[in-house]
């Protein structure tokens, strides 16, 4: 599938030529310029420009009669715009920044008495600013200091995000206070804006991209959702004992928890647990939109990933794929886990490249390197050309009986006899991985089905109030 065309030094034409000119009379010919092929670190994060916008999102989510505001931190270089140069924007849009935080360490933002963030979650800002990037923490309606509900996935999510990429390229209209009337403009960038995001952020990513909004040339989703569907249910079955209604409590600010009542309503009956695939699952669902994907995609996941399953990448790329979106992928053995955190130094240099490459337009050869990283045992690292490799052909794994009683195998060819199991709603997967080597009868709740199955069997209550699964959320 042929790609889309992309360029790699964006500036005006009369400017290209005028510069040829120049260069042609007054450089030796011995004498080459050099295209620049790496940002350097040449700006200073300490007397970097913090402030704080809100971006108007055109919806009115709280039902207060006023349309929401999204709260939008921004950390950017001083002195380009000093020296009239215009930066390009990496964006985080989290409804993590104050319930939860970012990271190992649940970092939060933080803020001075002027109400100027001091500290942002994570490496973002404090590496990018000084290489010539603004960083843009937007807190999602409903959230920390913006207006609104949260929806989980759903219009006020995808459209608040979306509400300021536009912002960024003059499209929206923004706010230097919450309720304040003065208006405020992003003058300071040229609009190419890239978005990134572990799991809930880097599903907004996935969202916004799949809106075609204009100005979002790239996006880097790690363990990201393509459908929340298929978060919450396999097959139709449910993989939690809790809906996006409980999510939306959890990251909810105390404001929105107090306005948003309606909403929660909304979530509790489109969400049945039956499994049914009602509307609101349709508009949560990202894939189909495919088509509509302008930016170029960083795909990051983790093939042990019980969080948000490998299901949600396969679904993604494939679409993407048909429809010739540029796009790069790293397959890590690890499971709900950001590559800062097992592939460190590559991962920080290959995505300064990547940002390099998208939004400052350096022609650094990152598009000309394998589109996959793919780790095919702990710490050994392979790459392929394509993702997948052009061998590759659909293969059916079968259970089989191992070499011992109650621990089975995968294979290609089909096993005989049966296997009872009842699943325990007490165990987590955390349970499960300390005695994976042991027969299922410690991983299982008693008694057993009443006819033998492969698996999926419920196990009946052992008490009017048996313990509950620890409802996982994509972190």
């Amino acid at each position: 599938m042929p790609t889309r065309t992309r360029f790699t030094i964006w500036r005006p034409l009369a400017t290209a030529a005028i510069t040829t000119l120049v260069a042609a009379f007054l450089t030796p010919a011995t004498t080459a310029h050099a295209t620049p092929r790496e940002s350097r670190p040449v700006f200073s994060y300490d007397d970097a420009v913090r402030e704080a916008v809100w971006v108007d999102t055109r919806l009115d989510g709280d039902g207060d009669g006023r349309t929401d505001r999204v709260a939008v931190d921004i950390v950017r270089p001083r002195e380009p715009a000093a020296q009239g140069r215009k930066v390009p924007v990496i964006m985080d849009a989290s409804p993590y920044y104050s319930c939860c935080g970012r990271g190992n360490e649940s970092q939060r933002k933080t803020y001075d008495a002027q109400g100027r963030v001091v500290r942002m979650p994570l490496f973002y800002d404090n590496y990018f600013v000084p290489r010539g990037y603004a960083f843009v923490g937007v807190d999602l309606a409903g959230t920390n200091r913006s207006d609104g509900c949260v929806d989980v996935g759903g219009r006020s999510d995808i459209l608040s995000a979306k509400a300021v990429v536009d912002w960024l390229n003059g499209r929206a209209t923004a706010y230097t206070s919450r309720t304040g009337t003065t208006t405020a403009t992003a003058d300071w960038t040229n609009g190419r804006t890239g978005m990134i995001g572990k799991s809930w952020d880097g599903t907004i990513a996935n969202g916004v991209a799949a809106t075609g909004v204009k100005g979002l040339k790239t996006i880097v989703p790690i363990s990201a959702i393509s459908s929340w569907y298929d978060y919450y249910f396999q097959q139709g079955a449910p993989l939690y004992d809790s809906g996006p209604d409980w999510l939306s409590n959890y990251v909810d600010s105390p404001d929105a928890r107090a306005k948003c009542a309606a909403v929660q309503r909304e979530l509790v009956a489109g969400a049945p647990r039956t499994g049914d695939l009602t509307g609101l699952w349709s508009e949560r669902d990202h894939v189909p939109d495919a088509s509509k994907v302008r930016a170029s995609v960083f795909l990051v996941h983790g093939l042990q990933d019980l969080n948000v399953r490998m299901k949600h990448v396969g679904q993604w790329w494939d679409a993407l794929t048909e429809h010739g979106v540029e796009r790069k992928i790293w397959l890590s053995q690890t499971g709900h886990v950001d590559p800062f955190d097992f592939r460190r130094g590559a991962w920080v240099d290959t995505l300064h490249r990547w940002f390099d490459h998208e939004l400052l337009g350096y022609d650094n050869g990152i598009d000309r390197e394998p589109m996959a990283d793919v780790e095919r045992h702990p710490d050994q690292w392979v790459t392929s050309t394509v993702w997948p490799p052009r061998a590759t052909r659909t293969a059916t794994l079968r259970p089989a009986a191992g070499d011992r009683p109650g621990v089975g195998t995968l294979g290609l060819r089909k096993g005989r006899g049966t296997a009872t199991f009842t699943d325990d709603p007490g165990l987590s997967e955390t349970d499960w991985a300390a005695a994976v080597d042991t027969p299922p009868p410690a991983k299982a709740a008693s008694p057993p089905c009443p006819s033998p199955v492969t698996c999926g069997c419920p196990a009946p209550p052992a008490s009017p109030s048996p313990p509950r699964r620890p409802r996982p959320r994509p972190t």
